[in-house]
């Protein structure tokens, strides 16, 4: 069993080893094994998250913090950073809680939409968004903050045809 909560100061430690954690799931994925051996977000960026209360956790019974995801403000969005799940907690419906809680603070934002950016290609990425609701933006439509987001993973060796940008509407989060 798990919940889910707005994340406290105290969890930015766990944060690190948690996306370490969720990475590994890339380990066997040949095109992107280079995935499980990268760098995630650092101790201090989780913080800059939890301090706009832009971050959440979900903890099991014992108190562990096994999956967070965060969020920041764009003009009219959330944009979701960075969903991960402790590989050994994958697959019970965690993610989807967690993406709930953006959805949420979307609407009590009153912003219009979630966005966010994945690899087009992986199952438990664009194909799972996609089951939730979320569509592909085509290239045309994209956001400046969008381009802005999906070249700086580009600088940081993401290959562009392999990532998309998604986004779901506040109407059929309100309809969820």
């Amino acid at each position: 069993m798990y919940m889910t909560r707005l994340a406290v100061p105290d969890d930015a430690k766990y944060l690190p080893a948690v996306e370490l954690s969720a990475g590994q799931t890339f380990a066997n994925h040949e095109k992107y094994r280079w995935v499980a051996e990268g760098e995630g977000q650092t101790e201090q960026e989780h913080l800059a998250f939890i301090h706009q209360q832009l971050e959440w956790v979900a903890v099991n019974n014992d108190g562990e913090v096994v999956g967070f995801i965060n969020a920041e403000k764009h003009r009219n969005s959330l944009h979701i950073c960075e969903l991960s799940v402790c590989q050994n907690w994958q697959g019970q419906g965690i993610g989807r809680q967690l993406i709930k809680r953006v959805f949420e603070a979307t609407l009590s934002l009153q912003l219009q939409f979630v966005t966010l950016t994945t690899f087009r290609d992986v199952p438990w990425n664009a194909p799972y968004y996609q089951r939730l609701g979320f569509d592909i933006i085509d290239n045309d439509k994209l956001t400046i903050e969008l381009k802005a987001i999906l070249q700086s993973e580009v600088d940081m060796g993401f290959a562009r045809e392999d990532r998309c940008a998604m986004v779901i509407s506040l109407n059929e989060l309100a309809a969820s």
